[in-house]
């Protein structure tokens, strides 16, 4: 066959026409098989990439194989004809090649999340025992030998990057199993392409649990400068995947290990985890009340609504109360409006302006927020009991804790009244269930409400202040910054791993609470009690004096509590009068002007006036209508008042009742302005105790310093005004200086001044001295009511480090018996090298209690020498110096995963 070669010439080859044909079908039946192939493959990793939870389309560009058939079998022979014949067949070549089109992927954000999470459920039990398996170097079989796939993955760790590192799967294994072997986690649960190592996991793991701010925004950006990569949000995204099933994995695992443990996830919390309010033992004393817990809400902790809108997981908490149980409560207290009861609702009255959260809610606000925040509830020691989403945790107590608790509210006066007009009122009456105001928040409370509710004055609360939410709150503020914007999952989440650390660092402080409260009231007793005797033999009183004090006290400011229904309409009789006789005053001045005493047949109004007389004519005319108006209204008010009253005669100025009335009047004035004084104390005491807090930023530092400086010049005008009232009242009261009225250290101080009937002035209860005297006796008495408690807490403790010791000791060896291939064995043996070391720090602390010299509890036997799961003895007493609880886990936890990465 002759052919045209591109030089123009002739060139003769062997082929027919029926060959060239033939290998032209081939070859294009192959490049068809090739497109069909390439297209098959971009669909696989489009599903993959989907599959693990990737927002839009636009980050998944493979790229598009482009196949090159411009070139055929004659390749490499010179083809026949000219360049222009060339490029004519190498145009038509590239319109007959089809276009690979991307896949277009019509599911929602929410439908692709839901896959990845049915994907990731399925194989959680495989990814938990491959994880158990790598964490405790259990022996494997040879992956070749039962090697059924390979694939490769790149790899993200905390010292460097790898790409294509190669990974072989077995058969019937997820790919995520065949990495967990490895000490890696992939990001998707199907196909994944990037890895993470467990260790980068589980070091920001560590990290986040101690500084709830640092992000995972934060710690990819530092992953991506260690590893000269430049950072975009897909990376957050992958991270955050694989961090979410690195903890549902630590969570099941921490499952299994309660459930052998025979700890009740449903209860575990609130009747176990703190053993000194919880693991009671017998012939101990009996504590009334028998715990102590403080709850508090926290607006901090708020997420905006519709945030996350497309993640529907629902984490599963330990501490958060379910919305089911919440949403019980939700109508079941009428609004204070409308509601009837029994108490006494005099006593929060005058609280309730003090606080935000006290007053009633306006149900027309408009809210943005979802979450606004969670309401805590905790035992005296710092351990969370539960936490509801700004609901109702009170039916919870009273199941699980039983009779005789004791609760401190910063609202006690108003949670009391909520409480008892609920549907749990009655079982908390019969219950002896007791809110109480905490020590700190209780001074900004009316004199009345501390006698009553106030920590000080109440038989069995020690030294407790309750302020322990305050506390939680202060650490917890810290997760705000990453919680707002945060799906339902992830706030839950976050809130959960911060309280989880928090509880382990207060159990690691248990035996240290338990001794500075042991030196703190022995130190009490010393100081006190040598004052007191002092005191008591130079004034002839008695321990009962001060008691009858407070009770005199109390039942004086319950009788001035409430205005006595004669006074004050005497009081509003005379304020009516007053302005009758101002409108009279007026309307006479008005009416003093000369008249004409003729009038001429031709006068008008303004007959022989000019322009500017005329004016001011109509103006006279105008004002003697308005006063004449305004006197006609009042005296129909005293009218009306005096029907409505039944006054028979009108009160004139010189009647002894109207002179009576009118110095009341003054007098209530007198105690107005001692309460406005007495609020600007109140707000500039918090504005105080907030000036210095940790966790107060730089601008909110500035506000509140702002807020002193004009809290002091407002106080500063408030006491001169006071100052100019305080001599006129009958008797006397005295002057007070700015320096004196800043230091209140309690508020009590102002009861005092606001009542002069009923001589208070010449009660001993009143003088400053006798008030400091009977403060130092109830500070007195409470020592030795911790004394009480604290030796029945050590008594607890010390049992409960024993028992678990021993626990777990016997939950291994039938672990042993029962299975001895499960891996559970060493994730137990690696807890009670944990617990145990925690266990002997305890027994240090409490041997130093032993130890003090007045220690008056029980001394129970300890031993030191313990026989540790491997066989060994561990013998904590021979240790120099005490050890660092949380520096040994660490280094442990870190030294365990490096052996892995080497």
């Amino acid at each position: 066959m002759t052919l045209l070669s591109s030089s123009m010439g002739l060139r003769t080859t062997r082929s027919s026409l029926s060959q060239i044909r033939d290998s032209r079908l081939r070859r294009e039946q192959e490049q068809r098989q090739i497109r069909d192939n390439s297209r098959r493959m971009q669909e696989l990793l489009a599903e993959a990439q989907l599959e693990a939870g990737h927002d839009s389309l636009e980050t998944m560009d493979f790229g598009d194989e482009v196949i090159d058939d411009s070139r055929d079998e004659f390749a490499e022979d010179e083809p026949v004809g000219g360049p222009l014949l060339s490029e004519f067949f190498l145009t038509c070549s590239q319109e007959r090649e089809p276009r690979v089109r991307r896949r277009i992927d019509v599911r929602t954000r929410t439908q692709r999340r839901q896959h990845a999470n049915a994907a990731w459920k399925e194989q959680m039990p495989i990814l938990v025992n491959s994880y158990l398996a790598w964490r405790h170097g259990a022996p494997t079989v040879d992956d070749n030998a039962m090697m059924s796939n390979i694939f490769h993955v790149d790899v993200v760790g905390i010292s460097g990057f790898a790409r294509a590192i190669t990974i072989q799967q077995r058969p019937n294994e997820p790919a995520n199993g065949a990495l967990l072997r490895m000490g890696l986690l992939g990001c998707s649960p199907l196909q994944p392409t990037i890895a993470i190592h467990i260790e980068c996991l589980e070091l920001y793991h560590q990290i986040r649990r101690r500084q709830s701010s640092f992000s995972i925004q934060a710690i990819t950006k530092v992953l991506c400068s260690l590893h000269n990569i430049t950072y975009f949000g897909q990376l957050r995204d992958q991270f955050s995947d694989a961090f979410d099933i690195y903890l549902q994995i630590l969570e099941e695992i921490r499952s299994r290990v309660d459930r052998i443990l025979g700890k009740d996830p449903n209860t575990w919390q609130i009747n176990g985890a703190c053993p000194s309010c919880t693991f009671k033992q017998p012939n101990e004393s009996i504590l009334s009340p028998a715990r102590l817990h403080a709850m508090d809400g926290n607006f901090s902790a708020k997420r905006l609504d519709g945030s996350g809108s497309a993640d529907p997981r629902l984490f599963h908490s330990r501490y958060f109360i379910s919305e089911a149980e919440v949403d019980q409560f939700k109508d079941d207290v009428r609004r204070r409006t409308s509601e009837s009861s029994t108490v006494d609702s005099t006593i929060s009255s005058a609280c309730t302006e003090n606080w935000t959260a006290a007053k009633a809610v306006d149900d027309d606000k408009i809210t943005v927020f979802d979450q606004t925040g969670i309401f805590l509830l905790a035992c005296r020691h710092g351990l969370i009991e539960c936490v509801a989403e700004m609901k109702h945790s009170g039916e919870l107590v009273l199941d699980v804790c039983g009779a005789d608790q004791a609760i401190g509210h910063d609202i006690a006066c108003s949670s009391r009244k909520t409480i008892a007009t609920s549907s749990i009122g009655a079982k908390a009456a019969d219950l002896n269930l007791q809110v109480v105001v905490n020590a700190f928040h209780g001074f900004s409370h009316d004199r009345r409400c501390q006698l009553q509710n106030h920590p000080l004055y109440l038989n069995g609360l020690g030294l407790e202040d309750l302020e322990t939410c305050e506390r939680i709150f202060a650490s917890s503020n810290s997760a705000a910054v990453l919680i707002r914007h945060a799906s339902y999952f992830h706030w839950m989440q976050f809130l959960d791993l911060h309280f989880d650390q928090w509880d382990m660092d207060r159990y690691l402080d248990l035996s240290k609470f338990l001794y500075n409260n042991y030196v703190q009231a022995l130190q009490i007793i010393e100081t006190n009690t040598p004052v007191l005797e002092d005191f008591k033999q130079l004034h002839n009183l008695t321990d009962a004096d001060f008691i009858s004090w407070r009770n005199e006290e109390r039942d004086y400011l319950s009788e001035v509590a409430t205005e006595p229904t004669s006074d004050a309409i005497a009081v509003a009789y005379v304020e009516q009068l007053e302005k009758l006789q101002y409108a009279e005053a007026t309307y006479g001045r008005l009416t003093s002007v000369p008249f004409l005493t003729y009038t001429p047949a031709n006068f008008t109004r303004t007959a022989g006036l000019n322009a500017a007389a005329r004016n001011n004519s109509r103006a006279f005319e105008s004002e003697h209508t308005s006063a004449l108006r305004k006197y006609e209204l009042q005296l129909n008010v005293v009218e009306d008042f005096e029907r409505r009253h039944s006054f028979t005669e009108r009160w004139l100025p010189y009647d002894p009742k109207y002179v009576q009335a009118v110095r009341y009047s003054q007098e209530r004035q007198f105690i107005r302005l001692v309460e406005e004084l007495e609020g600007l104390v109140v707000q500039r005491l918090f504005e105080l105790s907030k000036a210095n807090l940790a966790g107060t930023g730089y601008k909110m530092r500035k506000y509140i310093s702002k807020a002193i400086t004009r809290r002091s010049a407002t106080i500063r005008t408030a006491l001169e005004k006071y100052n100019r009232l305080a001599p006129l009242q009958n008797p006397p009261r005295p002057v007070l200086d700015y320096s004196e009225i800043v230091g209140y250290a309690s508020l009590g101080e102002f009861s005092v001044l606001k009542h002069s009937r009923h001589d208070i002035l010449t009660k001993p209860w009143t003088v400053s001295a006798n008030r400091e005297m009977a403060a130092k006796y109830f500070k007195l008495v409470r020592s030795h009511e911790e004394i009480v408690r604290l030796n029945v807490e050590i008594k607890r403790l010390q049992s409960w480090v024993e028992h678990e010791d021993r626990t777990m000791l016997e939950a291994i060896d039938s672990l042993l018996a029962d299975d001895p291939d499960s891996l559970l064995i060493a994730e137990l043996k690696t807890l009670y090298a944990k617990r145990h070391r925690i266990n002997n720090n305890h027994r240090k602390r409490l041997q130093q209690i032993y130890a003090l010299d007045r220690y008056t509890g029980e001394r129970l036997p300890t031993d030191h020498t313990v026989i540790a799961p491997n066989g060994d003895r561990d013998d904590e007493g021979s240790v120099n110096g005490p050890e660092d609880d949380a520096m040994n886990e660490e280094a442990m936890r870190l030294e365990d995963l490096m052996s892995h990465s080497l």
